[in-house]
Parts: C-alpha cells; sequence; structure tokens
C-alpha cells in the first residue's frame, strides 16, 4: 500500500477550493458598497452653471410618458405601474410632485430616482429640475374588505335607482 506524501493533500483542497463557489453576499462588500453610496451622494455634480430652460406641464407629461414607455420596453412592470397610474404635477422652479400609492411603490421609485431625473433634465433642457413623491393615504382599501351586501348598500346610496333594478330584477343580494 502506497501512503500518500503530506505534500498532496494541499494540491487537493487548493483544487476543491478553485471550483468552490463564493457566496454572493458578504458584510464587508455590503459596508462597502454603503460607503461607496455615502461618497456619491457628497459629490454630487454642481448643476447651478447648467441650462435651465423652461417648459410646460405638457412637454414634462410627453417626456414622463417616453419613460414610462422605456421602463415598459425594460420589462419592469412595479416601476411602469408606479409611474403610468398618475401624471407629474409642476410646480414652482421646476419642482415635479408625483404622488404614489404605497411605500413599495416609494422604495422602487427612491431607486429609479437618479434614472429618471437624469433623463428628464436631459430631455427638458433644464438642470434645476427636482422630484418630489407624496404618498397617498387610500380611503378606498375599507371598500375592498365589505360584504357584497355592504357594497351594494354603498353604492346604492350615491345611486337610488339601484333599488329599482333590483327589485325589477328579483335580486337577492343576501350572500
Amino acid at each position: 500500500m502506497a501512503v500518500p506524501k503530506k505534500e498532496e493533500k494541499p494540491k487537493k483542497i487548493a483544487a476543491f477550493q478553485q471550483f468552490k463557489r463564493k457566496s454572493s453576499f458578504s458584510i464587508g462588500g455590503a459596508m462597502k458598497q454603503e460607503r461607496k453610496s455615502d461618497n456619491e451622494s457628497d459629490a454630487k455634480e454642481d448643476l447651478s452653471n447648467k441650462p435651465r430652460t423652461p417648459f410646460t406641464a405638457e412637454q414634462l407629461k410627453a417626456k414622463w410618458k417616453s419613460y414610462t414607455y422605456r421602463v415598459q420596453k425594460e420589462k419592469r412592470i412595479r416601476v411602469y405601474a408606479a409611474l403610468s397610474k398618475r401624471e407629474p404635477d409642476l410646480k414652482e422652479n421646476f419642482e415635479i410632485e408625483f404622488t404614489i400609492d404605497s411605500s413599495a411603490q416609494q422604495a422602487d421609485l427612491d431607486n429609479e430616482r437618479p434614472a429618471l431625473l437624469a433623463f428628464l433634465r436631459d430631455e427638458l433642457n433644464n438642470y434645476g429640475i427636482s422630484l418630489k413623491v407624496l404618498l397617498t393615504e387610500n380611503d378606498d382599501s375599507s371598500m375592498k374588505y365589505l360584504s357584497g351586501k355592504d357594497r351594494f348598500l354603498q353604492m346604492a346610496e350615491k345611486n337610488a335607482s339601484l333599488h329599482d333594478l333590483r327589485e325589477k330584477l328579483g335580486l337577492d343580494i343576501e350572500y
């Protein structure tokens, strides 16, 4: 029987480590990424000497739609849904207000904000554009949890002729 030499074991381990898959997440990498993003936010580009060409709300809406179309083509459905649900409002000093429905959309738009602002600033030739995202409070969410009868009664308050229609058709709302 041949006894393997001690020198061969390190070679086998080294060969095994060559094929070993590395983790995709590391704490050190995350900390480096966080420091990198902090440095990027500190070193913002000076936009004071860039052009600030005036534009109308219609021009803004047209460019907004072209950006949402581009996002749709890239198959980023959540961002597309958030951007296409409502239209942006142009306020004073080239501030754009945009209303969203949920904190999930807020997170998506926080990630999308730099690219969106760069696109709008370039297309509208105005580097004074800022984006303010507003989160709405939906009161319509209570409508989702109503029974069929309660929904019918709520709709009938708005349109009394629904009671007549229900009687003529002989419909039962007790389900």
